[in-house]
């Protein structure tokens, strides 16, 4: 599609002014990794609803979460712009906009109808993208918990691509084994993650208590993960993994502020 639909499509977006913003406020390094991360995640999110809907599974609820996902996007978007361009983001962001602009065409309106592997592979573009940005602020800050915001946002991603790699398994095809790869390896990512977290220093009484949280969740999901992708399990996944990214959602915003109060 070329960039002048794109941009009709998009109107008057705040994510279609991005381009033109002035910065204002920049935002603290922690945050900056918990919103260029939280990017990664509605990536896989996105387009976990696309083929969810697509499979008749809950789709007016995963229409509606979309809608709620392209909001998520465009206001992330706007708050990266403030952000200073350093030598390591100045050309990350116009790459990363262009990734975003393709997946938001590919899941509006009436285009909807779009063939799911040009969704699936826009998204693995934007996820690509916004990883690069995350590490890059990542590595431009000296705070000791900002790689535990960064872990904490990834577990929300590998959780919406865990349940993507599900869905697709659900739609049959000749890559039904690529998929079963990608949901084993987004599982033992999602493990680790929750390993490093645990284990992480950076913690306090309201951590604490999300960890739980999570572990609890990540049990439940797992479980429905494991069993064949058909019938009421279809509906299970869908729920399970807008709650497992709820929390990881809750977590890394305790961790970010965390860190924001240790170095305040």
């Amino acid at each position: 599609m070329q960039r002048r639909h794109l941009l009709v499509l998009l109107g008057s977006s705040p994510l279609a002014r991005y381009g033109h913003a002035q910065p204002t406020e920049s935002l603290p390094l922690g945050t900056a990794i918990n919103r260029a991360g939280r990017l990664r995640a509605l990536s896989q999110r996105m387009s976990k609803l696309h083929v969810q809907s697509s499979l008749g599974v809950l789709p007016d609820r995963a229409r509606d979460l979309m809608r709620q996902c392209r909001q998520l996007i465009e206001s992330s978007m706007q708050e990266l712009g403030r952000q200073p361009a350093g030598t390591d983001t100045q050309t990350l962001m116009p790459r990363l906009q262009g990734h975003v602009e393709r997946l938001l065409v590919l899941t509006t309106g009436n285009t909807m109808s779009s063939r799911t592997d040009d969704v699936v592979r826009a998204a693995d573009d934007m996820l690509r993208s916004a990883d690069d940005l995350t590490t890059a602020f990542e590595k431009q800050s000296n705070q000791s918990g900002a790689r535990v915001v960064n872990v904490a946002g990834r577990q929300r991603m590998l959780s919406q691509r865990a349940a993507r790699a599900y869905f697709l398994q659900a739609t049959g095809g000749a890559a039904s084994a690529g998929h079963a790869q990608q949901l084993d390896a987004a599982r033992r990512e999602f493990d680790d993650g929750l390993g490093y977290l645990s284990n992480a220093s950076l913690s306090t009484p309201a951590i604490r208590q999300q960890l739980e949280l999570a572990r609890g969740q990540w049990l439940f999901f797992e479980q429905a993960l494991r069993k064949p992708s058909q019938g009421d399990t279809l509906q299970t996944v869908a729920t399970t993994s807008e709650r497992m990214y709820e929390v990881m959602d809750q977590l890394t915003l305790q961790y970010d502020q965390a860190v924001r109060e240790l170095f305040r």
